[in-house]
């Protein structure tokens, strides 16, 4: 049976040992399950550029327009909930553990973190893992996120690690090609804006220390303002599906536009039930230091 429980910060918590398998036609990603039609591959530094409030372009690095993507919300029925209080509810995901931070200050000029590749799970039971930084609007209707898997996705995958950076929008998500990468090798996760117009903010993702390979800009959405780092999970059956020990993020900065940083006391969303635990080792907005522990 499966276990929800309500925290005080609105995100709901599905209890990690009693995940459902996928239901038919879905796929999973990292903000949930998704309609496997509204799920696009681009290629690494795309950019996803809404046009108006039902169509988007996905733009090669070159400049040209390599598709053109239509807002279909019957099709993506498992879009993100709206905002409840300060944070999106998660409704349909994994979310079990996380640091979040609203930010209503000037606008978000940019966030990173930097973790290590954890080791392999000891078992396989096609659990699907996901741990990244990410920053959403305060709707909650989209997500901008360097994403660190383990399992099969909607990008791809086996049992293995491997990177990608996804763009869930309004019209649909969008993910650059997975890359594997090793046990221990260390990411640099960073979202940052690119610059604003009247027709709306517009953001990078990638993972700084891999290249262009991993970069997706998002252009002309909303302000990105809930940051957080994040422990996403599916189908786990023990505690085996899980690595062992722990992921630190460390050198976790979020700097504002104006230059200034603000004063941040990073607030923790746990799976206390399944004992996967998120602690705060250093508060702030400079070098933060965020460990999940499974």
């Amino acid at each position: 049976m499966l276990t929800f429980r309500f925290l005080s910060i609105a995100v709901l918590v599905v209890s990690s040992l009693a995940a459902p398998s996928t239901p038919s036609g879905l796929v999973h990603t990292p903000h949930g399950l998704r309609d496997a039609s509204v799920v696009h591959e681009v290629p690494g530094g795309s950019k996803i550029r809404q046009i108006d409030s039902k169509t988007f372009h996905v733009i090669s690095k070159e400049g040209s327009v390599l598709k053109t993507v239509k807002v279909n919300p019957e099709a993506d029925a498992r879009a993100p909930s709206p905002t409840t209080g300060d944070a999106p509810v998660p409704l349909q995901t994994g979310w079990v553990a996380l640091a979040h931070y609203f930010n209503r200050d000037v606008p978000i000029g940019s966030f990173a973190s930097t973790w290590s590749v954890p080791p392999n799970p000891a078992a396989n039971h096609g659990q699907v893992l996901f741990l990244f930084n990410c920053i959403e609007p305060g709707s909650g209707n989209a997500i901008l996120q360097p994403v660190l898997q383990w399992g099969r996705s909607a990008a791809g995958g086996g049992a293995y690690w491997a990177i990608a950076t996804w763009y869930l929008s309004p019209a649909g998500t969008f993910h650059t090609p997975l890359i594997n990468v090793n046990v221990g090798q260390v990411l640099s996760g960073g979202i940052g804006l690119i610059g604003v117009s009247s027709a709306g903010f517009s953001y990078f993702a990638a993972f700084t220390n891999i290249g262009d390979s991993t970069r997706l800009d998002a252009i002309n959405g909303d302000e990105l303002k809930w940051a957080t780092v994040t422990l996403e999970s599916y189908n786990i059956q023990s505690k085996d599906d899980y690595p062992t020990g722990s992921t630190v993020f460390s050198r976790t900065n979020l700097q504002l536009t104006n230059g200034g940083f603000p004063n941040i006391n990073w607030a923790t969303v746990s799976d206390t039930a399944d004992n996967i635990i998120t602690t705060i080792q250093t508060q702030g907005s400079t070098a933060a230091v965020i460990t999940i522990t499974y």
